[in-house]
């Protein structure tokens, strides 16, 4: 016999009925997840089974790049605050891309546009989700000048090294 259980009517409307007991023998099937509603997550990620604190990655020109841990729910510029906020000298400050990796296995990447007096968007400040990875991109002055440092270096490696021919 198969019984669908709702899990999701049961934390919303605490509905017993969904409550099912187990017995030996019986065999659970959890089908994949193919949509995210982000209604499901919010509610999700502030229930009591869920975990206090999130970790995501923020990669790139910021003070502390590395994990940090955000409660659920956080807003992405949160996340770059607690990172440390952009690198002010190197960091491309308009937009960061963000990585993350879908339920169905998939790999979205998409460009968002950074405010920090933005409210949460899922297009300008999307809420993040476990894992995710946020990159803050050099401007075209730190690459630059990381370039321009490159090539000199090697250059005061070179003529040090005429210098023994010369005496």
């Amino acid at each position: 016999m198969v019984i669908q259980v709702g899990l999701w009517e049961l934390l919303q409307s605490g509905n017993l009925q969904q409550d099912l007991t187990l017995r030996d023998g019986d065999n659970i099937f959890v089908p994949t997840a193919t949509q995210i509603n982000p209604t499901e997550v919010s509610h999700l990620a502030i229930a009591s089974f869920s975990p206090a604190t999130i970790r995501v990655n923020v990669l790139g020109e910021v003070a502390a790049p590395g994990v940090v841990e955000v409660p659920p729910n956080t807003p992405l510029t949160q996340a770059l605050l607690a990172a440390g906020g952009f690198d002010d000298s190197r960091a491309q400050t308009g937009t960061v891309e963000l990585v993350r990796l879908n339920p169905d296995g998939t790999v979205s990447q998409r460009q968002i546009p950074v405010s920090f007096n933005q409210g949460i968007s899922e297009e300008s400040n999307p809420i993040l989700y476990p894992n995710d990875v946020i990159i803050v991109q050099r401007s075209g002055g730190a690459r630059f000048s990381d370039a321009a440092n490159g090539i000199l270096g090697t250059l005061g490696m070179i003529f040090p090294f005429f210098d023994l021919f010369i005496d």
